[in-house]
């Protein structure tokens, strides 16, 4: 079981990890369904297990020593899903409560609090942020092509008002 969680923790782009303690099996499977449209995957895993899986991936399991349950959502995709996941059901269900995380970086894996998870959970999606940005970069362009077409559109109402002259 350490080995796969390890093998997760080798895959991970980011995690999350909670206390579960209170609750619901439906609430679970809520959860569950969330993580997996999103290209998560949720697990309830013992303390033991995780600290020796990170022990093994050499990366700090501090989380692993809060009090209650202890699980994990591992992002394998977008590294701020899981965060984003975890935010939006933790505000939905009080009982649930997030205890830090990990995002990978270029040197590594990099051990979250509380506060920065919930941060990161807060982030629009990487397509609304690529959206924005094409938006900002296209508005002047667009304020640009309208300021051209009215000048050739003046041009057209001037000609057409002297033939019309002409024509009388």
């Amino acid at each position: 079981m350490a080995s796969g969680i390890a093998d997760r923790l080798g895959r991970m782009v980011g995690a999350v990890f909670a206390d579960f303690a209170g609750l619901k099996m439906s609430e679970f499977d809520e959860l569950r369904a969330n993580a997996r449209a999103s290209g998560c995957e949720y697990l309830v895993v013992k303390k033991t297990l995780f600290r020796a899986a990170a022990k093994e991936r050499g990366i700090p399991a501090d989380a692993a020593d809060a009090p209650g349950g202890f699980s994990i959502l591992f992002g394998f995709a977008d590294p701020i899903a899981a965060a984003r996941i975890v935010k939006q059901f933790a505000k939905a269900h009080a009982a649930f409560k997030v205890l830090g995380g990990f995002i990978r970086e270029d040197a590594g894996v990099r051990t979250l609090a509380t506060t920065e998870v919930v941060a990161l959970g807060d982030l629009p999606s990487r397509e609304a942020l690529i959206a924005r940005a094409v938006g900002s970069i296209a508005a002047p362009l667009r304020g640009l092509l309208g300021v051209l077409q009215g000048n050739a559109r003046q041009l057209v109402y001037v000609l057409n008002a002297i033939q019309q002259a002409k024509s009388k």
